[in-house]
C-alpha cells in the first residue's frame, strides 16, 4: 500500500509501521464490529473495501484522514471515516509524525 513512498521515511517512522500497524488494523476492526455495519448497507448488500490514509502524532492526534479508495457506496465509506475517527484514540503512538495506510474490508456473509 505504501509503495515507494516508504523508502522516503525514516528509520524510526518504517520500524513504528512494521511493528505496529497490524495492531492498529485489529482495533480499528474492532471499532467496525462494536459500531456495527451501516442498516442501509445491509439492505441493499453493500460490500466492499477501503483504502484510507491519515498521520498519527506522537501526542495522539490525527489529520488529514482520507479515503485514497473509497468503496463508492456512501453509508460505507462515510462509516469508515467515523470508526477511524472513534479507533484512533486507540492506536499505540509513534515518536515521530507517521502516514498510516490500510484497508478497511465490508463484507456480508
Amino acid at each position: 500500500l505504501y509503495g515507494e513512498e516508504f523508502h522516503t521515511y525514516t528509520q524510526t517512522q518504517k520500524k513504528f509501521i512494521q511493528n505496529n500497524l497490524g495492531t492498529i488494523h485489529k482495533i480499528t476492526q474492532n471499532t467496525l464490529t462494536r459500531n456495527g455495519y451501516p442498516e442501509v448497507a445491509i439492505r441493499t448488500r453493500q460490500q466492499g473495501t477501503n483504502i484510507v490514509s491519515f498521520y498519527l502524532h506522537p501526542n495522539g492526534d490525527m489529520s488529514d484522514l482520507k479515503l485514497k479508495r473509497p468503496i463508492g457506496h456512501q453509508a460505507l465509506d462515510q462509516n469508515t471515516l467515523e470508526v477511524i475517527r472513534t479507533a484512533y484514540k486507540e492506536y499505540p503512538l509513534p515518536n515521530k509524525k507517521t502516514k498510516i495506510i490500510f484497508y478497511v474490508k465490508y463484507s456480508i456473509y
